[in-house]
């Protein structure tokens, strides 16, 4: 009966956030996984600097047009239990480096809704099919609301060595459990096809669960050993 009640608090809870945040052009699935822009931003974001000039590009699904590198207007949530969805949600991307390597930068699109205007990314280790522990991590802040296009939040991490042929992640998550953070990682739109990815949702249970969808828009970048 305790599960019954919580389950139906968290259903009313995202049922209240989706009504509250559609006011403001802001849609939230049902689960609370996905989140939609109904009004985009009329603003672009000045072109970019490569920020990955001199490197290997290990991998990457942003697109090569500068005004149009992801979509504006779709994404997975990133939220903490203190934001306005009240429920901590995170994602993670999986991604294969065909040569042995040293990671020294993440890119990641991600947009800003309300509350702390940060988030936290981190390459992690694969874990069974799943995110293990974190090998380096840095923390974007001033994130640009979601609804615009295309800034990228790319951060340098001290050298990581990775193995062809084996998988790993990159995370996007709230700095702290308890965060206010309400954001959304940028889906690509150069492979919109479902794919396998991962994803932590506290209304779901606890840890890393397997699931399928258009991947968060990101690049990983180094040096080739």
């Amino acid at each position: 009966m305790k599960k019954i009640v919580v389950l139906c608090l968290a259903i009313l809870l995202i049922a209240s956030v989706t009504a509250m945040a559609a006011d403001n052009g802001i849609s939230v699935s049902k689960d609370g996984r996905h989140v939609t822009a109904n009004k985009p931003a009329s603003q672009i974001m000045p072109l970019q600097v490569d920020p990955f000039s001199g490197l290997t590009i290990l991998y990457s699904n942003a697109s090569s047009y500068p005004l149009g590198k992801y979509w504006c207007c779709n994404g997975w949530t990133i939220s903490g239990t203190g934001s306005a969805l009240a429920f901590q949600a995170a994602d993670a991307m999986p991604f294969t480096p065909s040569v042995n390597a040293t990671v020294t930068h993440i890119g990641v699109g991600v947009g800003f809704v309300e509350g702390d205007n940060e988030v936290s990314v981190s390459l992690n280790a694969d874990a069974s099919g799943l995110p293990g522990a974190a090998l380096a991590s840095f923390t974007p802040t001033g994130l640009p609301t979601f609804g615009s296009c295309c800034s990228d939040e790319v951060g340098s991490i001290t050298g990581v060595p990775v193995t062809a042929g084996t998988q790993y992640w990159v995370v996007v998550q709230t700095t702290t459990p308890s965060s206010t953070t309400f954001g959304v990682w940028n889906d690509n739109d150069t492979n919109e096809t479902a794919q396998p990815f991962a994803f932590e949702n506290s209304n779901e249970g606890s840890g890393w669960f397997s699931t399928a969808g258009i991947l968060g828009v990101f690049g990983v970048a180094g040096t080739v050993q």
